[in-house]
């Protein structure tokens, strides 16, 4: 019962990271930060554009990395262990 709630939980996990990633994309082809300032590029629209990508990729990259460690800890489970 715990190694199929880790891997459930594992799955949702790495299913906020697609989804982040789905977020991120959408941000880019939308602008990306151009929205705030109009179709001119400045210091500003690349200041506010790479905010929220960072902000969307350090997500994407915990959400992945959560996922990815519970899914492993449900499939391999709890071995042998030592000293006994």
């Amino acid at each position: 019962m715990k190694r199929a709630l880790l891997l459930i939980g594992g799955i949702l996990w790495l299913g906020f990271a697609l989804g982040f990633a789905v977020l991120l994309l959408e941000y880019l082809s939308g602008g990306a930060g151009l929205q705030f300032f109009g179709p001119r590029v400045c210091s500003g629209s690349v200041l506010l554009g790479l905010v929220p990508l960072t902000g969307f990729a350090t997500a994407i990259f915990i959400c992945f990395a959560v996922g990815a460690a519970l899914c492993a800890e449900g499939m391999v489970g709890e071995g042998p262990r030592s000293g006994e």
